[in-house]
């Protein structure tokens, strides 16, 4: 075992440490809305689907009929407006910011002045937020509207519906839109758990609910939502265990996994194979759903397992930067849904990851004397959850409380045995 230097302040630390309660965070998520509709009441358009405005592809001159919307002025100034919808998992109530991006070619503002402006749903008006001042004549223009604050008076509280309206001051020329989009950033509120949690991790045989503990670490795919809800039911957080760098046979989401991605097997799990972590386009939707799985089963927060694969041999060139891309990605992805994370193993970048994981959950660190290295978390006020299978509770609980860590001894299956520490 390695020694600590100041061993009496680091435990002063953590007594004080131990102290701090469950407490949530905040996370700010963005979000592009696109508009669903447009509705032209004078003027006229060329035709083009609305959905052109959702893909931002044009620039300089470059004058492609089929990738914009055409919005002209035959025998009038044109006025319209772009209907919006705010996806029903965003609380109207944490919304933080509106932000409508444009690209715009036209006239310039002397010849024909276009302005944007939003509806206020509680005063019945539209609100100016932005005209094509500082354009460029007829070429490709990005402008940024921010909409005003307060922000609630723009979302219609029973459609959840934003309208942008677009017109013209006269009826000289028409104006081209690439792109025209809202940006719409909220706020979300996840679980962080204290530093000092009694704890159950159990992934095989009948599950034991009757433990008084605080957390329960429990299989996403294996255990129902009615066990998360009763186990809720006695303030007890669950965590919400998945593979998100492994592929597991057998699991129901198998056949979404193409073979490009699929690397060597664990070595002693067999139906286990360590995955590509540098194709996130592939990984990124497989792992998200397996959140919003975790989600809509009431878990509190997600335990992704082998999570370092770049220090095994999982069959690719894995980097230690290409880790760290991939487990920030999961981290931010478990945030933006409302679900506090944990860092599984993972030592050699406990340095770099601590600030975006809420917890540790670490195998054997004593068995292979590898603790300190997961004490940055400690003083950052966070858990470490930790397993010892083969060692003692007498080889390992005196130094593991000395550390202020939640640690366990269990058998290698997971299953309902458990000794603990304190």
């Amino acid at each position: 075992m390695r020694k600590l230097f100041f061993p009496c302040l680091l435990a002063l630390l953590s007594l004080l440490l131990s102290a701090y309660r469950p407490m949530s965070a905040n996370f700010a998520v963005a979000v592009t809305l696109k508009a669903g509709s447009l509705t032209t009441q004078t003027g006229g358009t060329g035709g083009q689907p609305v959905a052109n405005l959702g893909v931002k592809d044009q620039s300089g001159s470059a004058d492609d009929w089929n990738k914009y919307v055409e919005f002209t002025t035959p025998n009038a100034p044109y006025l319209g407006y772009m209907t919006y919808s705010v996806p029903s998992g965003v609380p109207l109530s944490t919304i933080t910011a509106l932000t409508v991006l444009v690209n715009y070619k036209g006239a310039l503002e002397a010849t024909q002045t276009w302005t944007w402006a939003i509806y206020d749903w509680t005063g019945k008006t539209w609100v100016a937020i932005g005209s094509n001042a500082g354009a460029q004549n007829w070429l490709w223009t990005s402008f940024t509207f921010a909409v005003p604050t307060p922000l609630g008076r723009f979302v219609n509280s029973a459609t959840r519906q934003v309208r942008i309206q677009l017109r013209s001051n006269n009826a000289l020329d028409s104006a081209d839109l690439d792109y025209q989009v809202i940006r719409l950033s909220y706020s979300v509120t996840y679980w962080k758990p204290a530093l000092n949690m009694s704890w159950q991790i159990q992934y095989s045989g009948a599950i034991d609910t009757s433990l008084n503990v605080q957390v329960y670490n429990l299989d996403g795919f294996d255990t129902p939502k009615a066990t998360v809800a009763a186990l809720h039911a006695r303030g007890i957080k669950v965590m919400c265990y998945i593979s998100a760098g492994s592929y597991e046979k057998g699991r129901p989401d198998a056949a979404s996994f193409p073979p490009s991605v699929l690397g060597n097997v664990l070595d002693g799990w067999p139906d286990e194979r360590w995955l590509d972590i540098r194709q996130i386009s592939i990984l990124k939707p497989i792992m998200e759903a397996r959140m919003e799985m975790c989600k809509t089963k009431g878990f509190d927060g997600i335990d992704p397992d082998n999570v370092e694969g770049y220090a095994n041999n999982s069959g690719f060139p894995l980097t230690y930067q290409q880790q760290l891309t991939y487990n920030i990605f999961l981290a931010n992805a478990a945030h933006s849904r409302g679900l506090g994370i944990g860092l599984k193993n993972d030592l050699g970048q406990v340095n770099d990851l601590v600030g975006y994981f809420d917890w540790q959950l670490n195998e054997q660190c004593f068995e292979y004397d590898e603790c300190s290295l997961l004490l940055p978390f400690i003083r950052a006020g966070k858990p470490v959850f930790n397993i010892e299978y083969n060692l003692t509770t007498a080889q390992f609980c005196a130094q593991a409380n000395a550390y202020n860590f939640n640690s366990l001894r269990k058998r290698l299956a997971l299953d309902a045995y458990r000794q603990a520490c304190r």
